[in-house]
């Protein structure tokens, strides 16, 4: 599989631990065979570090996407229309197979055709619930272009508001008992934010990761710091300080690009970054589904397979699409984007 050229060091590896620990979360939820508080324990903090996956995804993703608004002119009905080809094709035809072969009611597939998941999470047929973060992507899609449009510092403020709003509502809903505050993209929007600010900064933050986390034992601190204060952060339910993890992994994010190591540009991370879309969509019915054969390689043999078949087959030819129209329009190779579970970008993406 060719790896496409222009990408931002690193990201892809990121995005191949975060769909991992995806993956790891849903494998062991649905093979544990033991309900002992051990087995318990286990669940919660593979659950803990998934989400923390998806947060990392959120932040690569505004990060990836202001970079792209910010260093192309901002034509609006030529954003929506790449992201339309970008990220519709193989979600549509993933849907689709679902709605054909599953038991959805008609309620449940209006919500995955219209990417409101988000807004109905603990509704949605469990082979699409997944696409509550492409979802909140969508809801990015839509409205972050138009903060952009009033410029870098405009851009920075509504950064800074999502930054201090976000927190509060989480707090609001949940103290009124709605417990899938964590799937509503209104109360996750700073993960996006603090993303979108990091590449609004985007001198500053890697100039200082140069400076000071480029060595290999802070970067290694960093790291696990990120997720230990992560896990604690999630697991105790401290909503308002969410943004100490973003924080954390906004120095994570920029301590490896800075570094460029191996083991994130090459190998099975960098690999199963770039099939980390196709692999969110896909895991689902796979993994957390039951069926008549119950056989874990099988399964995740057939994730991969379903994935790459969806990477080469529907991911590849959006973006030679998209290239096209970038050469066709004069626009710069590094400007080219890619989902991530949900979002990235050829610079990356």
């Amino acid at each position: 599989m060719n790896k496409p050229k222009h990408r931002i060091p690193s990201l892809d590896g990121l995005r191949g631990f975060s769909i991992w620990a995806v993956l790891a979360a849903h494998i062991y939820s649905h093979y544990q065979s033991s309900i002992s508080r051990t087995g318990h324990i286990v669940h919660v903090i593979l659950a803990d570090l998934s989400y923390l996956g998806v947060t990392i995804f959120f932040v690569i993703s505004g990060f990836l996407i202001t970079n792209i608004l910010a260093k192309s002119e901002l034509n609006l009905g030529n954003f929506y229309k790449r992201r339309a080809i970008r990220i519709l094709p193989a979600s549509f035809i993933y849907i689709a197979i679902i709605l054909v072969f599953g038991h959805a009611t008609l309620l449940q597939a209006v919500y995955a055709l219209t990417f409101t998941t988000t807004f109905a999470f603990a509704h949605a047929y469990t082979p699409l619930q997944q696409l509550w973060s492409l979802s909140v992507e969508e809801c990015f899609y839509l409205l972050w272009p138009l903060a952009m449009l009033h410029g870098r510092q405009s851009a920075k403020r509504y950064g800074w508001t999502l930054m201090v709003v976000a927190p509060i509502l989480r707090l609001i809903l949940r103290h009124y008992g709605y417990l899938e505050y964590s799937h509503l993209a209104p109360a996750v929007a700073d993960s996006l934010a603090a993303g979108c600010l990091f590449a609004l900064y985007r001198e500053e933050v890697l100039g200082f990761a140069r400076r000071n986390l480029s060595s290999g034992p802070v970067c290694a601190a960093l790291t696990l710091s990120t997720i230990v204060i992560g896990l604690v952060i999630f697991n105790r339910g401290l909503v308002t300080l969410w943004g100490i993890v973003l924080l954390l992994i906004v120095l994570s994010i920029s301590s490896t690009i800075v570094r460029e190591d191996r083991i994130l540009n090459a190998g099975p991370l960098a690999w199963s970054g770039l099939l980390s879309y196709s692999i969110y969509l896909w895991q689902q019915p796979f993994l957390v589904m039951g069926g008549p054969v119950d056989f874990l390689p099988l399964r995740l043999a057939l994730t991969f397979i379903a994935a790459y078949l969806s990477y080469r087959f529907i991911e590849l030819p959006a973006l030679e699409l998209l290239a096209r129209a970038g050469k066709r329009k004069n626009i710069p190779a590094q400007l080219e984007e890619r989902p991530i579970l949900v979002a990235g970008g050829r610079e990356n993406g």
